[in-house]
């Protein structure tokens, strides 16, 4: 990371903590903790759904494994998916490390390339599913508006046409930016040897996804279901959220703001924990309905506790997973060097005997 890279992370971090501030305090600490209280028992219910998302990626992701690699079970890549989210959502490096950290993981009990493949299958129809599920929503809301004529939802659909609009300018403007990375390393030495040592490794897992996309299209566009299945659970629980903080739920405000989310998200994704993007993007969404802000930052609040309590399960896996990994390395490296010394014995016993 060079020097400018490490000030816009830092003003990032520093911009973030600080609009989380202004925002709890303009809604008040007494007021999100009552919102907090009025979910009741369905902050459980909210727990639970989210957790069943993680299964469902989970799933999506064993599918997505290479027929020819060794079959990987539910259970671990559950495991794994929680580790990659808590070290997205803690880390300022996000998504790119944590799939990075998935890979690794999952490349213990299988080849490196059908690991990486596999997450990186997983992800591309995850954002297929993801861009459906705002375009069908988009779509929806457009012909309600239509038939109806209603203010609001005319509004409702000046503010969702943005925000896909601008969701797709940040895709494109990080195509291009992946794009001028890599022009730019063909110019400089030390990204000439980088290339040169991984270039190839590179384009044969390339070559691998795009074999998987073509040769199993079957299985993929299951993936693809349950991707969007995912979409819809999550629109589930904002409903859950609106309807335990505010007396004016309706899927219509939970897709606005599960979607202005999803688009902040992809922005911001370098911010650690999402601090003050969440809570600022919610709170905008809410207030352009007629919300008040202290109804946007509570619900905001309540979607952290949530992802809170799964990446707390994810850190102690990863410790786990660190520790067992070490252990099986030490046990390994015992057993080696048990090999190597054992065939010297009977040398050594044979030349004693030898007068």
């Amino acid at each position: 990371m060079n020097r400018t890279s490490r000030y816009v992370s830092a003003f990032s971090a520093v911009a973030a903590v600080a609009l989380l501030g202004y925002l709890l305090r303009r809604a008040g600490m007494s007021t999100v903790v009552h919102a907090v209280r009025l979910m009741g028992l369905g902050l459980v219910v909210l727990i639970v759904l989210s957790g069943v998302r993680h299964c469902l990626r989970a799933i999506a992701w064993r599918c997505c494994v290479d027929p020819g690699a060794q079959p990987q079970g539910f259970l671990k890549l559950f495991s794994l998916r929680l580790i990659g989210e808590s070290v997205t959502d803690l880390s300022p490096a996000g998504p790119f490390l944590g799939e990075a950290v998935k890979a690794w993981a999952a490349s213990k009990s299988i080849t490196a390339k059908f690991g990486v493949t596999s997450v990186v299958i997983e992800d591309l129809i995850y954002s297929l599913g993801t861009g459906l599920f705002v375009l069908a929503g988009f779509v929806i809301l457009l012909v309600s508006t239509a038939n109806k004529h209603n203010l609001l939802k005319s509004g409702a659909a000046m503010i969702l046409s943005a925000v896909s609009l601008f969701g797709v300018a940040v895709a494109a403007a990080k195509g291009n930016l992946l794009r001028t990375i890599y022009f730019r390393l063909q110019n400089t030495r030390r990204g000439q040897a980088l290339i040169a040592r991984y270039g190839q490794t590179v384009r044969t897992w390339g070559t691998l996804v795009q074999d998987s996309f073509q040769t199993r299209r079957n299985l993929l566009l299951s993936v693809l279901s349950i991707e969007i299945l995912v979409n819809v659970i999550s629109l589930g629980e904002t409903y859950l959220i609106l309807q335990g903080t505010t007396a004016h739920a309706s899927y219509m405000y939970a897709y606005l703001v599960e979607s202005a989310n999803r688009c902040a998200q992809l922005v911001a994704s370098f911010v650690p924990f999402g601090l003050g993007v969440d809570e600022g993007t919610t709170t905008a969404a809410l207030h352009s309905l007629g919300r008040t802000l202290s109804e946007g930052v509570s619900v905001a609040t309540i979607r952290k506790l949530r992802s809170i309590f799964w990446d707390l399960i994810g850190l102690g896996l990863a410790a786990h997973f660190l520790i067992a990994s070490r252990a099986r390395d030490r046990a390994l490296s015992l057993a080696t060097d048990q090999r190597e010394s054992a065939p010297a014995a009977p040398k050594i016993a044979l030349t004693e005997r030898i007068p």
